[in-house]
């Protein structure tokens, strides 16, 4: 069912997703009917067919209850009105401490919820502004919450989750938005959106996860810019000869296709976050090396700041904690590449769940430590594991509205999840859909693009990302990149229209009201939803960036190397960076950058694209290594065709692709007031 709500400020549609989310929304009179229900802590995957009974009550389990503050529907009417042009309120920023007074939770209601809790011999392990948290047996919880826990089976074993919804008792329920953690956090996380077979690298072994991972490797030869290598040794495409995949680009040549190589805006006065799982003990070095090698600006003393915090699992949902290094490496220097003025907020999660990314982001938001947030991590396929996860989020969301910071996240690797597609992210799906944050109301989803340049750095062509993936069979290429969506589709921006999440009024006469009302099931809503992305930037892995860091190599040595690495974990920073000019031109916080963004589609600002009409196939032909840490491996050969999508399509206007479009050198100046 879907479901949605709306404020008498503005009239912007409020994002809220199903059923579950909409009652742990609610303020407390109508959130907490007699029987108590706290909804939203049971997962999609806890079904009937896989429950394997009860879970052992001896064992023991880390949660939290978090906390819906004094004013929910207060806040979010606030958020709505505060990104609203129309509004008395629009671009009236809060600072936190603002927040936390006029909607945060009182100190009665955390010290009521605390008394419950340990009343029913939990412990306590800490509290802030935004959760409860606890610990203790399995026993007790289900005794607390009036629930059972159950072990449900999966093909990599069991896991915990209730088989009911919580309840808590009424003196507590005004105070209570959600409850996470009764299920096993380890059955579902967060995922990178570095696209490709760097996924696979992710599962590597690896002798010592917290140090150095193992390299990476692209296979030779390839171009420096398009063209530069023709492939005249392989099978042509059409009659005509492909050329060798591109190397990857420095930040010379990002800002040259972007129009900036003599820009003004630097970034300067803007502090741009970043958010990743763990934290690369090598990052300052590797940034000063990166910086180095391509002869591009260095970093301040100073204008890289950290925030970690130590203790995260050691095993990130199957991979080790060091191969998320790489996403940390590549997200700061593409913004650096953007904005070489700008501070970086770093803030490392302590692993890749999300209890813990959501305390991330709230640590950035609460201490304002950045005026915008790339996040190149998302949960995946299906979305957060429980309602209550997601309550937690547009939580952080709203907040982060309010106080004028901009949220941005990748928009997927894997165009709109489809199962029976060749991308490997998609494994578990449960059938096509948008990706969350991405679909959020309150951030900006960056989806990415196909961007080769020419010798001077021009861009050539750009269309919206998605590779057909053809190997050599003989004299020619097989499957046909025309027939080959979706078996052999390996990965393209993610994009389309949300199920979940009712459309926000800054995409209102922008998106097309036939596109915003036809879900990727192909159902009608009966009301326009909203639709990603919004805006677009290089992405693909064939037209990616050098990325650089110390890595463990072959030998057993470490050392600095540096390898081509795409996806929209590309896009987001590269886009953040760019927002990051743009305030410095305007002057004052962008915040939720959407409102501007929709308010700039179809002018010089942003750059329309469109697949193309002229009936060619765009390709280019690509070596691997079997493994791509090791460089000895097997070398394979197949023809890689850009701009095949599935439903998801470039055409005039607002689409499900590329969104308004991609900045062009106009973009950060249109903010100059």
């Amino acid at each position: 069912m879907i479901r949605s709500t709306r404020t008498g400020l503005s009239g912007l549609a409020i994002a809220v997703c199903g059923t579950a989310l909409f009652a742990t929304l609610l303020p407390a009179a109508a959130a907490a009917p007699a029987d108590r229900v706290v909804p939203g802590a049971r997962p999609g995957w806890a079904t009937s067919s896989t429950d394997r009974g009860a879970t052992d009550p001896h064992s023991e389990l880390d949660a939290r209850i978090t906390l819906s503050g004094r004013d929910p529907q207060g806040m979010t009417a606030y958020a709505t009105s505060v990104i609203d042009p129309h509004s008395a309120n629009y671009r009236h920023f809060l600072t936190a401490d603002e927040v936390n007074r006029r909607f945060g939770p009182t100190q009665d209601q955390t010290d009521a919820v605390v008394s419950w809790l340990e009343s029913k011999g939990l412990n306590v392990t800490s509290t802030d502004q935004h959760a409860v948290a606890f610990h203790g047996s399995v026993e007790k919880v289900q005794k607390a919450f009036e629930v059972e826990l159950h072990n449900y089976a999966d093909a990599k074993g069991l896991h915990r989750a209730p088989a009911s919804d919580l309840k808590v008792p009424q003196r507590i329920a005004a105070a209570v938005q959600g409850v996470i953690g009764p299920d096993d956090q380890s059955k579902q996380g967060v995922r990178a959106k570095i696209s490709d077979d760097v996924a696979a690298h992710t599962k590597a072994a690896d002798p010592d996860p917290w140090g150095p991972t193992p390299a990476l490797y692209r296979a030779e030869p390839c171009s420096i810019y398009w063209g530069q290598k023709p492939a005249t040794d392989q099978p042509p495409v059409d009659g005509t000869t492909r050329p060798w995949t591109l190397c990857g680009y420095g930040p010379q040549e990002l800002r040259s296709a972007y129009g900036l190589t003599n820009s003004k805006y630097t970034g300067k006065g803007v502090t741009v976050g970043v958010i990743d799982p763990y934290a690369s003990p090598t990052i300052e070095a590797d940034l000063a090396a990166y910086a180095n090698k391509h002869n591009f600006q260095g970093w301040r003393p100073g204008q890289l700041k950290q925030y970690t915090t130590p203790g995260g699992s050691p095993d990130c949902f199957g991979g080790p904690p060091n191969a998320i290094y790489v996403e940390e490496s590549l997200d700061i220097e593409a913004v650096h590449a953007m904005a070489p003025d700008a501070n970086v907020a770093y803030v490392g999660a302590k692993d890749c769940s999300d209890a813990s990314l959501i305390d991330a982001l709230n640590r950035l938001v609460d201490n304002h430590l950045a005026d915008m947030v790339s996040n190149s991590w998302g949960d995946g396929a299906n979305g957060p594991a429980t309602e209550a996860i997601r309550a937690a989020y547009e939580d952080v969301f709203q907040r982060a509205a309010i106080q004028g910071i901009g949220v941005y996240f990748s928009s997927g690797d894997c165009g709109t999840e489809d199962p029976t597609s060749g991308c490997g992210q998609n494994e578990g799906s449960n059938g096509v859909q948008t990706e969350y944050p991405p679909e959020s109301t309150w951030v900006t989803g960056v989806g990415g693009t196909t961007m080769p340049i020419d010798a001077d750095g021009k861009k050539l062509w750009e269309f919206g990302w998605g590779n057909i993936r053809s190997p050599k069979t003989g004299n020619g290429w097989s499957p046909d990149p025309r027939q080959g969506y979706p078996a052999a589709f390996t990965g393209g921006t993610g994009g389309g229209t949300s199920a979940k999440v009712r459309q926000p009024s800054y995409q209102a006469g922008v998106v097309p009201t036939k596109l915003a009302k036809t879900l990727l099931t192909g159902e009608t809503s009966a009301y326009p939803m909203r639709v990603v992305p919004d805006i677009v930037a290089d992405g693909d892995n064939n037209s990616g960036m050098m990325v650089g860091q110390t890595w463990l190599l072959p030998d057993g040595t470490t050392g600095y190397r540096e390898v081509r690495l795409g996806g929209t974990s590309l896009s987001s920073p590269l886009i953040a960076g760019i927002q990051a000019l743009a305030q410095e031109a305007q002057g004052s916080p962008i915040g939720l950058a959407n409102p501007q963004i929709y308010q700039r589609a179809g002018t010089a600002a942003v750059t329309d694209l469109k697949d193309p009409t002229d009936g060619a196939l765009y390709s280019a032909v690509r070596n691997d290594y079997a493994n791509i840490t090791d460089p000895t491996s097997t070398i394979l050969t197949r023809l890689i065709t850009f701009a095949i999508n599935g439903p998801l399509v470039g055409t005039p206007g607002y689409d499900n692709l590329t969104g308004v479009g991609t900045p062009s050198s106009t973009y950060a100046d249109s903010y100059r007031r």
